[in-house]
This record gives C-alpha cells, sequence and structure tokens, in this order.
C-alpha cells in the first residue's frame, strides 16, 4: 500500500508493520521497545491513529516495556472497510483481543482514551484474566459526547464520501482547537497527521458507521464494578470532547480506583500534560499485575 510520508516517520525507536488477524482483518500495527520486554496495549480514540501516542510510546519504551500501538479497524490506515455492526464496542474489543493472539500475548496491561477507552472497558468485561492494569484516559462512557454526534447518524452511509473536500487544513484547525484544552498549542504536523488518513475514500464511511454503531453511552454502576481492581482514570478538567459526568459517584461504584483530574487539560491529555501522564502511566504499570480481579465488591 503506497502511503504518504507520516508517523512514525522522524520518531527514533518507533516501527510499523502491518499485521493480518485470525479473521483476515489488517491493521497497522506501531511498535517501541525490545520486543522481549513485558508488553502494554494502547487503544486510541475516535477518529484518530497511533499518533497520539508520540508521546506516551517513547516515555513507555524507556521505562523497559514493549509498546503495542495499532490503529483500529476503520481508523488511520489499517482496513477501513468491515462489514456493518463490525463497528460496535464489542467488535472493536474483540479485534484487539485478536490482535493480542496474533503476537502470542496472553495477558496484557492495556491504556485505552476517548473511544479507545471504552474499548479497554470492554476488553476487561470480555476477558478479565486477561487485563493486568487498566488506564482510562478521557474515556467514553465516563462522560457526555457533544450531542452533534448524534445528529450525524442520520446521514446515509452512500454520502459518507462527499465529506472528503471538508477534510481541509481549516477543519484540522477547528477539530484540534475544540480537543485542546486552554493552554494546548499543536504545530502543523500535527494538523498534517491528523488529515493523513483522510487521504482514503473509505474512511469516511467506517467513521460515519462507528459513529451509527458505537455504544457512547455512559456505563452503568454495575459494569463499571466488573473493571479491574485499582483501575486508573485520567481527564482534563477542560475536557469539551467527553465531558466528565458525576465523577465521585463512578469512581465509588468502581474497586478501588484511582482518579487524577489535570487542570486546564482537555481531552488529549497523554499530548498536553505529556510528561505528568507518562510518569503516572509507568507508575501505574510498574505496582503489579491484577488480571482475574473482577472489582466486585
Amino acid at each position: 500500500m503506497n502511503r504518504p510520508p507520516h508517523f512514525p516517520e522522524g520518531f527514533a525507536g518507533i516501527s510499523a508493520c502491518d499485521v493480518v488477524l485470525a479473521d483476515g482483518t489488517r491493521l497497522r500495527l506501531t511498535e517501541s521497545g525490545a520486543a522481549d520486554a513485558p508488553p502494554v496495549l494502547l487503544v486510541h480514540g475516535f477518529g484518530a491513529s497511533a499518533y497520539q501516542w508520540r508521546f506516551l510510546m517513547p516515555a513507555l519504551a524507556q521505562a523497559g516495556l514493549h509498546v503495542l500501538a495499532p490503529d483500529l479497524p476503520g481508523h488511520g490506515f489499517s482496513q477501513l472497510r468491515l462489514d456493518d455492526g463490525q463497528y460496535a464496542r464489542a467488535p472493536y474489543a474483540r479485534r484487539m483481543w485478536m490482535l493480542l493472539d496474533a503476537l502470542g500475548l496472553p495477558a496484557v496491561p492495556i491504556v485505552g482514551h476517548s473511544m479507545g477507552g471504552a474499548i479497554a472497558a470492554e476488553m476487561a468485561w470480555q476477558q478479565p484474566q486477561r487485563v493486568e492494569r487498566l488506564v482510562l484516559m478521557s474515556p467514553a462512557g465516563f462522560g457526555m459526547v457533544p450531542q452533534r454526534a448524534r445528529a450525524v447518524r442520520y446521514i446515509p452511509d452512500a454520502l459518507a464520501p462527499l465529506a472528503r473536500p471538508f477534510a481541509s487544513r481549516a477543519a484540522a484547525h477547528f477539530i484540534l482547537g475544540d480537543v485542546y484544552g486552554p493552554g494546548g498549542s499543536w504545530s502543523r504536523r500535527d494538523e498534517e497527521e491528523l488529515l493523513a488518513p483522510y487521504g482514503q475514500r473509505d474512511i469516511y464511511r467506517a467513521l460515519l458507521r462507528t459513529i451509527k454503531e458505537f455504544d457512547f453511552r455512559l456505563h452503568p454502576p454495575a459494569l463499571l464494578a466488573r473493571l479491574p481492581a485499582r483501575t486508573l482514570v485520567v481527564f482534563g478538567t477542560h475536557d469539551r470532547v467527553v465531558r466528565p459526568v458525576d465523577m465521585a459517584r463512578r469512581i465509588e461504584a468502581m474497586h478501588d480506583a484511582q482518579l487524577v483530574m489535570l487542570p486546564r487539560v482537555g481531552h488529549l491529555p497523554q499530548v498536553e500534560a505529556a510528561a505528568d501522564v507518562s510518569a503516572l502511566v509507568i507508575a501505574h504499570l510498574q505496582a503489579g499485575r491484577v488480571a482475574g480481579s473482577s472489582g466486585a465488591h
């Protein structure tokens, strides 16, 4: 597949390859760190790619971990076209398990951001014995998404590619302005990396199907109680994309969970407060294995 230069080009110690899953789905996988080091899986959010982990990946690799950051199906430069029904939370999670199966990894810690946070939670509900640690950053299911996303569900799939002319630098500037907190800033490359996958016609239908099929609603307390013990939840106080809702009650529903609210940070804590978040995640992952703990109490 011919692609324009993009991440991880220019980032030392980070490489990318394609992995074909047991069901034939092709994923683009970005990696960093020694291949024989303990693994960690990073799951990005809606409309994004592994680029959003550009600061966390080298920090985790330097801490002695083998970092695995796929582009989700329907995103980035992974396979975009899937059958209807395959853009929901459960199929996304199952394909992440297929990736780990393909890599021969029985259990891993998982870090999920935004929609990827909901996918990471779903992974823990599907196969709790395989989740060693769980970190949820700005996670869907813990907050409210913008109302405008609901209106998009009524657009027919056939019209999705008509959005292609709107994948402009002006659109990237607007989106990033909505995502970052009041102190955030971004580079020209950040805009280019956001736009790079949108040169592919099929991505527009894939993202529209995701909006239609994915469950972005708040997780009920009964499901929160089933997340792994000592889950770390990180939010920015100025997140306008997933607005945290009643966090004290949600953390209380979990088992010994930790909540960190980062001041003046928006929806991308791993980018906007990269050093602080990297330190938080490393400390959390080094605290020990807790796979198989249901969190019931």
